[in-house]
């Protein structure tokens, strides 16, 4: 099973997806010689349910917050997480680090 998440989070976007990133998530796939990029805050991942996925989200925003001040608390605003089999998409262009 495949599982797509969308988020929103208040600050520190780069480390989550960093960190989303390194669990074995992606914004990005390929499919008959062309590349699809998710919107910023959205990634996939195979073989993973969306309680999962819900779970690793905030289990890395959890480990994010650990001793930081509360200037630096990340905020999770609200996430979705479902089933993804079957897709239709515009390719858009890969992401720009900010």
């Amino acid at each position: 099973m495949n599982a797509l998440i969308t988020y929103d989070i208040t600050i520190r976007h780069t480390e989550v997806k960093s960190a989303m990133q390194t669990k074995g998530y992606a914004d990005a796939w390929s499919s008959g010689n062309q590349n699809y990029y998710l919107p910023n805050t959205s990634f996939w991942k195979t073989g993973t349910t969306p309680q999962t996925a819900l779970a690793d989200m905030q289990q890395v925003i959890q480990a994010l917050n650990s001793n930081q001040s509360a200037n630096r608390q990340i905020r999770l605003e609200r996430c979705v997480a479902v089933e993804w089999d079957k897709w239709s998409a515009i390719p858009g262009d890969p992401h720009r680090q900010s």
